[in-house]
């Protein structure tokens, strides 16, 4: 099954923000983004662009640490799923990928909606286990905030496990 690694707002002004272990997901991103290169896998990165992400501003850019190669795919999307308004679909149809991974940014807002999206749209989806974090909690501890999120995709949406164990 082709499979492709999507790399989801890794920007610098959420990346600023400092949320729950970026230190630690930055290391991990920065590590799976390698061993998918490795394994011949297409990393699609998507980043938000709107007005709070102006499109050439600082903040908007991809973090240097996660950053794509110049051949790789990058999705613009104004809204919380990384499919609404986008290109994403046909390009990965036309890529025949039927299989996405997802990490990135954030938990419960554009990771948590791009999964069920991709789901509904057929694709089987995995997701790398503590690959994601947020700075949007509310006054839920950003840790069980992204355990509940996980438990929730594994039940009915998603595989979540180590990248190694996914593929």
């Amino acid at each position: 099954m082709k499979t492709a690694l999507l790399a989801i707002d890794m920007q610098n002004l959420l990346v600023e923000e400092q949320p729950y272990a970026i230190e630690e997901r930055l290391a991990l991103w920065q590590d799976s983004i390698t061993k998918a290169r490795q394994a011949g896998i297409e990393i699609v990165y998507v980043r938000q662009n709107d007005e709070e992400f102006a499109p050439g501003s600082p903040g908007w850019e991809i973090h240097p640490a996660v950053a794509p190669l110049a051949d790789e795919k990058i999705v613009d999307k104004r809204y919380s799923s990384a499919f609404k308004g986008t290109d994403l679909k046909a390009y990965l149809d036309e890529q025949g990928i039927e299989r996405l991974v997802v990490m990135g940014m954030s938990t419960n807002f554009c990771i948590d909606t791009t999964i069920k999206v991709a789901f509904e749209l057929g694709y089987t989806v995995a997701v790398i286990k503590d690959g994601t974090t947020t700075p949007y909690t509310a006054d839920l501890p950003a840790k069980d905030l992204i355990d509940q999120y996980e438990t929730i995709w594994s039940w009915s949406f998603a595989q979540v496990d180590t990248l190694e164990n996914i593929l």
